[in-house]
């Protein structure tokens, strides 16, 4: 590997040059000032220009069942379980086919709290894209909750992600 400093030619894997001993450790982390096109976007864009869908709320006592129905009438796949204004789980339908089906299926009448994901990550309106990318890809998330400046909660899922990318002429 050349030295991006000094030119000098060290072997593969080293931290430093052995000329100058500059560091090679963040040569490889993605720089927005570097970046063009869906990179410098993603990067830089924040969680407000994506098409977010309206969160469903509920309270912890809420029954499954009824979480369900509101989740297919408004075509989402999670709602958020908020409590005195804080947001106390989120419950995805994964939960409902992992939780609520086969061996240790739930009754309808259940509350949604015996059931949600607790102490969802949530991210800020004002978290860039690649974030929202980041946290989906390594917590293996398809939705996660925004709380807006305002202290409500939107959803951004990887769906408001794709069509973000889509939309734009990279």
């Amino acid at each position: 590997m050349n030295c991006p400093s000094c030119g000098h030619e060290n072997i593969d894997g080293t931290d430093r040059c052995d000329n100058c001993l500059a560091p090679f450790r963040d040569l490889d982390v993605p720089r927005v000032d570097s970046a063009e096109g869906l990179a410098r976007s993603v990067m830089e864009d924040n969680l407000g220009r994506l098409e977010q869908e309206g969160a469903i709320t509920v309270v912890p006592e809420t029954p499954v069942l009824d979480v369900v129905r509101l989740m297919k009438r408004a075509n989402s796949g999670c709602a958020l379980v908020v409590e005195e204004g804080k947001l106390a789980g989120i419950f995805t339908e994964h939960d409902v086919l992992r939780k609520m089906t086969g061996a240790e299926a739930r009754s309808p009448t259940t509350a949604v709290k015996d059931l949600m994901s607790p102490n969802p990550e949530a991210l800020h309106e004002k978290d860039s894209v690649a974030v929202a990318l980041n946290k989906m890809s390594t917590g293996r998330y398809r939705h996660i909750p925004v709380k807006k400046n305002d202290g409500s909660y939107t959803v951004t899922s990887i769906k408001s992600v794709l069509i973000y990318i889509a939309k734009e002429d990279w």
